[in-house]
C-alpha cells in the first residue's frame, strides 16, 4: 500500500522535529526551569513570525495548490500580540534569528514552500503546541488571558481539524502541487525554528533579558 503523502512528510522531518523539541531553551521552558517573562521572550519572536506567515497565507489564497490550506481562523498574530500585552513583553528584544525567518516566509514563491511553513506552525500549534498553553499556567501561574495564542475553540474539535488537515495534505498532488517542494521546505522551517530556539537558549542563559 503506497504511504500517503502526510505520512511521508511526518517521517522524513521526524530527525529534524525532534532536535528543536529538545533545544534546550524549549525544554527549561517546559519543565519549569525558566520564568514567565521567558515564554513572553518567546512570544515577541512570534510576533514577528506570525505576522508574515498570515500575509503570505493570503497572497496564496487563491492558489489552488494552497486554497485548501487557508484558514483565517487558524490565524495567531492578533492574540500573540494581545497576549505580549498582558505580559508586558513588547519591549523584549528580537533575536537576529527571528528576523531572519521572518525575512525567509517574505522570499517565498511557491504554494508549496508556504504549506511546509503553514504545516509546520500551525499543525504544531494544534498539536505539541497545546502543551505549552498548560504548563505556561501550570509551572508560572499565567492567566488564561495571556495565553490566548493556544486557544483553537473556533476550530471546533482540534482532531478532526487535523485529520482534515493531513487529508488536504494527501491531496496536494492531486491539485499539481510538487510534494517534494513540501518536504523540503518543512525541512527548512525545522531549521529556522531551531535557529529561533538557539538564540533564546543563549539568550537566556547569558542573561541578556531579565526572567525575574
Amino acid at each position: 500500500m503506497t504511504e500517503q503523502f502526510s505520512a511521508r512528510l511526518k517521517s522524513s522531518t521526524a530527525a529534524i522535529h525532534d532536535e528543536v523539541e529538545h533545544t534546550t531553551f524549549m525544554v527549561d521552558l517546559m519543565e519549569g526551569r525558566l520564568d514567565a517573562r521567558a515564554y513572553a521572550l518567546l512570544l515577541r519572536q512570534y510576533d514577528v513570525i506570525y505576522p508574515v506567515l498570515e500575509a503570505r497565507s493570503r497572497d496564496f489564497a487563491g492558489d489552488p495548490v494552497f486554497a485548501p490550506f487557508h484558514d483565517a481562523l487558524l490565524f495567531r498574530s492578533d492574540r500573540i500580540s494581545a497576549d505580549l500585552a498582558a505580559l508586558e513583553g513588547t519591549e523584549l528584544p528580537v533575536m537576529p534569528s527571528a528576523n531572519a525567518y521572518a525575512s525567509h516566509l517574505e522570499s517565498l514563491d511557491s504554494p508549496e514552500q508556504v504549506i511546509a511553513h503553514h504545516y509546520t506552525r500551525y499543525l504544531g500549534d494544534l498539536s505539541g503546541g497545546q502543551a505549552i498553553g498548560t504548563l505556561m499556567r501550570r509551572h508560572y501561574a499565567l492567566p488564561a488571558t495571556s495565553l490566548t495564542m493556544w486557544d483553537f475553540t473556533g476550530i471546533g474539535k482540534t482532531k478532526p481539524y487535523k485529520d482534515a488537515y493531513r487529508r488536504r495534505l494527501d491531496e496536494v498532488a492531486a491539485t499539481g502541487g510538487d510534494e517534494q517542494i513540501v518536504i523540503d521546505e518543512t525541512m527548512e522551517a525545522f531549521r529556522l525554528n531551531g535557529d529561533l530556539l538557539v538564540d533564546l537558549t543563549e539568550a537566556t542563559e547569558r542573561r541578556t533579558v531579565t526572567v525575574a
